[in-house]
């Protein structure tokens, strides 16, 4: 089901609205890994992969690891400075569960 903050676009593509809509959804996938692709309304989609049981995010491309999960989701949303984000959503789209 999807609440007010997120919208089920498709099979494996959500729509996250908050930083906290797409934490949750990744911190509640448990100790599984998934690979995703995240679309911002502005850029390129990026392609990233949750360790689940270790609750780290690593940018495919590279292989750079984010240091924590704030940082992950402030770049994800774009974020200022200051933490406000610079976008109004973000698709995700999962490929591996």
């Amino acid at each position: 089901m999807a609440s007010k903050d997120k919208e089920r676009k498709q099979n494996n593509n959500i729509r996250f609205r908050t930083l906290e809509d797409l934490e949750d959804y990744l911190v509640k996938s448990g100790k599984q890994e998934i690979v995703f692709k995240a679309y911002p309304i502005s850029g390129e989609p990026e392609s990233f992969r949750y360790e689940g049981t270790e609750k780290t995010v690593i940018r495919l491309e590279d292989g750079s690891l984010f240091d924590n999960m704030e940082d992950f989701l402030h770049y994800a949303f774009q974020c200022d400075n200051e933490g406000y984000p610079n976008t109004e959503y973000i698709d995700v789209e999962t490929i591996t569960f």
